[in-house]
């Protein structure tokens, strides 16, 4: 009796740690995906934020060729003749 007492209860914390692994387990992999969705959000916004600094060094690029037309045609409004 004292044998099959020690069987069940052996098999009950048996069952418990099985239990207990499986939800941990289960944890642990859920953390491992939100992980990994962070990662693949994290590198959707790094390439947004390349195409974003493209885009504004394009921008930069027409404004400072605008700023050099309009000093170009400044210094021609400005030379005097002395003819």
């Amino acid at each position: 009796m004292k044998t099959n007492n020690i069987l069940l209860i052996l098999i009950i914390l048996t069952f418990a740690g099985a239990t207990w692994l499986i939800t941990e387990n289960h944890d642990l992999k859920s953390r491992e995906i939100d992980m990994m969705d962070k990662w693949f959000h994290m590198e959707e916004d790094l390439s947004d934020m390349q195409v974003e600094i493209f885009d504004m060094k394009t921008q930069m690029n027409r404004i400072e060729s605008l700023i050099d037309e309009m000093a170009i045609d400044y210094s021609d409004t400005n030379t005097v003749n002395y003819n």
